[in-house]
């Protein structure tokens, strides 16, 4: 069976869901803190980028999971330069398979609960599963860097871009965000801008990723039995 994908109409789609979320969730956000009675806007979890078991925490790891079938099926394509690199992309299905699994179930945050153990959390590790993560992150880097390393230069930068944008709302808006909230709590509107960066970077992020996965699939021979 053959698998054809429009990878326009799927990434616009996608842009189009990420984007009216974000606008959803400042509009309300900003309606809370001009009421600023939290009793009255109970509601704003369902859209609060920065809560979870709702919709964008549903499309977060939706996408995420969509970015591991991907790498699936790069992992069997028949095209002999991706057969011979079938094991790192199946590594990378596994990768964001977890990934996925985890925006919901927030296993980040029960590392980060353990992690506090060991170490001061407050100031920018005031969200200690960055430490955890950074260091797994950093381990996985290392495994694939001959892999990545021998990509076409074309896509080796776009991978890098992704990740750069993915990263940079998960390491480095989270530790600003961890600042603020370390200083200042959950409820200042500096927190709520920092947490509506990362996580639109984040989301983002993973977009491009899926565009560029849709586009190494576009032109190869899948085999579906």
């Amino acid at each position: 069976m053959d698998i054809k994908l429009n990878k326009v109409k799927i990434i616009w789609f996608l842009v189009f869901v990420a984007l009216s979320l974000i606008v959803i969730h400042s509009v309300i956000l900003t309606i809370y803190y001009i009421v600023g009675d939290p009793d009255k806007f109970d509601f704003i979890r369902m859209f609060d980028l920065d809560m979870e078991r709702n919709v964008p925490t549903l499309f977060s790891s939706l996408i995420l999971a969509m970015s591991a079938f991907c790498f699936y099926l790069l992992s069997i394509s028949t095209e002999e330069t991706l057969a011979k690199k079938s094991r790192y992309w199946l590594g990378l299905s596994f990768v964001f398979i977890f990934l996925s699994f985890d925006e919901s179930a927030k296993i980040h945050e029960k590392l980060g609960d353990f992690t506090e153990n060991y170490i001061d959390a407050s100031g920018y590790l005031h969200y200690p599963w960055v430490i955890s993560y950074g260091i797994l992150v950093l381990i996985l880097g290392l495994l694939y860097m001959k892999f990545f390393w021998k990509m076409e230069k074309k896509v080796f930068i776009s991978f890098m871009l992704s990740a750069f944008i993915f990263l940079s709302g998960a390491v480095g808006f989270e530790l600003l965000g961890a600042n603020e909230s370390s200083l200042h709590g959950t409820n200042s509107l500096m927190y709520s801008i920092l947490y509506t960066i990362e996580e639109s970077l984040e989301m983002f992020g993973v977009i491009y990723l899926l565009w560029i996965l849709l586009s190494l699939l576009e032109k190869k021979k899948i085999e579906v039995r």
